[in-house]
């Protein structure tokens, strides 16, 4: 299942900020892994500090601090959630971390499929498909980050999206719009944070290339964008495990 952070519903510089980042499918051998499992592992993984954490982790940590408006960096400061020292919250408080898949890739996958990650089926594809659908209806995101190339061609059909954007190696990518329930969600693809070749593992350094070159400008022109839009003014925000 999927990781809810408890203060996923935020507000930052008087709009709504929802992320939901999106990656391929869990891929362990642990089964039947509910949200609160899925939660303590996230959490685990904020404790070990940037350096303890895997490179999908550390890439989704530079990611969550750049959408949040923060250096790239592995100081513990700038993965506060709240920087008016309130509450001592971690950035994994503050989104949801959603897989394509809700199974493990296939052991023995069809004829023609590829063994190990991305190993599914077509019956497995066309009901997760429902049920990432049904997700994102009820968590409104306001902005979705698809981690990998083949995550966004998963997703794009549950999101009404046409083909898939060319993978990028320098300057800012151009945002996708959707929408979900009547409601704009803005889509950023990245390559995954632990993939090899061009883009060389770049979840494990902040100071990596493809880092530096594509996600940052991305995300800096996907928020100043963003800046100019109408604020909203809320009196008050739920938390994604309020009792209401």
């Amino acid at each position: 299942m999927s990781h809810v952070g408890k203060h996923y519903d935020l507000l930052a510089g008087g709009q709504e900020l929802r992320v939901v980042v999106v990656g391929q499918e869990y891929g362990q051998a642990f089964p039947r892994v509910d949200l609160k499992g899925r939660t303590s592992m996230i959490e685990g993984s904020a404790s070990e500090g940037f350096r303890g954490r895997n490179p999908h982790m550390r890439g989704t940590t530079s990611i969550l601090r750049l959408l949040l408006d923060r250096r790239l960096g592995t100081d513990d400061e700038g993965e506060r959630l709240f920087t008016d020292g309130a509450a001592t919250a971690h950035i994994f408080d503050g989104f949801a971390l959603v897989n394509a898949l809700l199974c493990s890739a296939l052991k023995n996958p069809p004829d023609g499929v590829k063994a190990g990650k991305g190993a599914s089926s077509p019956l497995m594809r066309e009901n997760c498909a429902r049920h990432f659908r049904a997700t994102m209806e009820i968590l409104e995101p306001t902005v979705i980050v698809a981690e990998g190339q083949g995550v966004r061609s998963w997703i794009g059909g549950s999101l009404g999206l046409g083909s898939k954007p060319t993978p990028r190696y320098e300057g800012p990518g151009i945002p996708e719009v959707a929408r979900i329930s009547g409601k704009r969600v803005d889509i950023l693809t990245f390559n995954h944070p632990s993939a090899p070749g061009r883009s060389a593992w770049w979840g494990r350094s902040p100071s990596s290339k493809y880092l530096k070159q594509v996600v940052e400008p991305t995300i800096v022109t996907w928020r100043n964008q963003r800046a100019q839009e109408p604020s909203v003014a809320l009196t008050s925000i739920k938390t994604a495990h309020s009792e209401e």
